[in-house]
């Protein structure tokens, strides 16, 4: 499993240094995560790196990488069963995520991505406080870095997992 995290994310968790590495060959052991301030209060989205299907968890209290890909995944897990997906996520994932690597954000695309979708996150939750609303709000975003199921530019991210998870 690769868990990319930003620089500011990797200070916070006391990471020196990280990795470049490419994309992995299991889409759905690829997570980036990003901290961004909200409220006075410090969120962490984590995001699905090719599909950019995300979650935003609260990371004022995290100060350990473990803590915080425990909590990051447990946000994932919420936000998947919350729109009916871990049932076939679960089924995808293989035994080979026990293994943990940290890297750099895998490029501008991605992150540019992510920045926009805490923007939305920042948008959701000043009129919602509820996390969950929040991640369902942001997944199902228009943005430019993914596809449609046609193969057009403009994808939602909620849209491209669930093709992921179907192998379609």
């Amino acid at each position: 499993m690769i868990a990319r995290l930003s620089m500011r994310l990797a200070r916070k968790v006391k990471l020196t240094t990280l990795e470049s590495l490419p994309l992995h060959d299991d889409a759905l052991l690829d997570w980036s995560m990003q901290m961004f301030d909200f409220d006075r209060k410090l969120h962490v989205i984590i995001s699905n790196t090719r599909t950019l299907y995300s979650a935003v968890f609260l990371g004022g209290r995290i100060s350990t990488p473990h803590a915080l890909l425990i909590t990051g995944l447990q946000a994932i897990g919420e936000q998947l069963e919350a729109d009916l997906l871990l049932e076939p996520y679960q089924q995808r994932c293989t035994s080979g995520s026990s293994v943990v690597t940290y890297a750099k954000s895998l490029n501008r695309s991605v992150t540019g991505s992510i920045n926009e979708q805490i923007i939305r996150a920042t948008n959701a939750l000043a009129d919602e406080e509820n996390l969950f609303v929040t991640g369902s709000d942001v997944n199902h975003n228009l943005l430019s870095m993914l596809k449609d199921k046609h193969g057009r530019k403009y994808g939602r991210p909620y849209d491209v997992m669930t093709r992921l998870l179907e192998g379609t």
